[in-house]
């Protein structure tokens, strides 16, 4: 009888220390406290609501756009890019101008000598002369052909003879004034040009000046470029993959990089080759207002944007983000609460958020949030 109440009182004793290395059941506050950041609360004064300007408010539903991201620069169209080249080869004498300078149409850029240009010129003079001879010749014998007084054969061979020379007198005429030599001064003067003068053909920057004092020049070489920048527009570099959410007439932002100004325009062209390298095509991009102060070849990002869809969406002073998660601050009873949300789109200042339930009347802070969150 003694045995069975010493068993019974070691049992009992048993229960009692297992009972006691059992963890206790949270309470329903403290399973609020374990859920992690979205139970924190934050208590504000309203003096503190005031200084940080806090803005309380609901999600809208708004359009949220999506946008490909791309690079490019600012370009100028081929027709607005002018090469300029020597006619003949030749030294130079003088040149007039710098990289980066601004020209005008008809500023002297180069002065170009050569010996085979005083040769064309003596050359066009003597044809001249000779096809003035030749013409009174032809006429008198045409009259004394017409009279009987001289065979038909020797008027038909000076006019021959004439005619020849005048083709020869053309195209002389023609070199010269393709080099740019007065022909009429040339020949009315009887005055040879020792040097060729090289204008500019269009006003704009000159871009690149290959030329010296003494250099000999040749056709095939590039003296100067001039780039007309009166039409501005963007050349964007674009993904394949891409490719087939673009439009004709879609908008386009674009910025440069350490600049706060933005520049906006509209797809006007889309480049359908790609370039197998890169694994891009050119997409053309007209801007609404022509920029002033940007260099040809700036490198800059752009977005375009392809299509818009109604959201729920908030500010994005509204959002704290953690990493890869992302939160607001909903307000209570007892406070701000911290919330994760799922966000998706932005645009213009807003982000699309999902997953955010509340109740009717509910707000959140749309402003501030930053605040609120340095001060759990």
């Amino acid at each position: 009888m003694k045995y069975n109440k010493i068993s019974g009182f070691a049992i009992l004793l048993g229960l009692v220390i297992s009972a006691c290395n059992q963890p206790a059941e949270p309470a329903p506050a403290e399973e609020a406290a374990m859920e992690g950041s979205e139970a924190t609360v934050v208590h504000l004064s309203p003096e503190q609501m005031e200084l940080s300007g806090i803005l309380l408010g609901q999600p809208s539903t708004r359009d949220v756009a999506s946008y490909i991201e791309c690079s490019g620069m600012i370009d100028v169209p081929p027709s607005n890019i002018r090469s300029v080249h020597s006619p003949v080869m030749g030294f130079v004498q003088q040149v007039n101008h710098l990289p980066g300078e601004y020209v005008r149409r008809g500023d002297l850029l180069i002065s170009i000598v050569h010996p085979e240009l005083i040769r064309q010129q003596r050359s066009f003079l003597e044809s001249a002369s000779k096809i003035a001879f030749l013409k009174k010749d032809m006429e008198r014998k045409k009259e004394l052909a017409e009279a009987d007084a001289s065979s038909q054969k020797a008027y038909e061979q000076t006019q021959s003879d004439y005619f020849v020379e005048e083709a020869h007198y053309k195209g002389l005429k023609a070199e010269l004034e393709l080099i740019g030599i007065n022909t009429k001064a040339v020949e009315k003067g009887r005055e040879v040009q020792s040097s060729i003068r090289i204008y500019t053909p269009v006003s704009g920057y000159l871009t690149q000046v290959n030329a010296n004092p003494g250099k000999l020049v040749e056709p095939n070489m590039l003296l100067f470029e001039i780039v007309d920048n009166s039409h501005i527009h963007l050349e964007l570099q674009v993904f394949a993959k891409d490719l087939g959410l673009l439009r004709e007439g879609q908008k386009v932002v674009a910025s440069i990089p350490g600049s706060e100004e933005e520049l906006h325009g509209k797809v006007h062209l889309i480049n359908k080759a790609i370039d197998l390298e890169k694994k891009t095509a050119n997409v053309h991009v007209h801007l609404d207002e022509e920029p002033h102060g940007l260099a040809i070849g700036t490198f800059l990002y752009a977005r375009i944007r392809t299509d818009s869809r109604q959201v729920t969406a908030v500010p994005e002073a509204a959002i704290v983000r953690s990493g890869d998660r992302s939160f607001v601050f909903v307000e209570d009873s007892e406070g701000f609460r911290k919330v994760e949300v799922a966000t998706g789109r932005t645009d213009d200042g807003f982000v699309e958020i999902r997953e955010l339930n509340l109740k009717e009347g509910q707000q959140i802070a749309l402003k501030g949030a930053y605040y609120i969150n340095g001060t759990e």
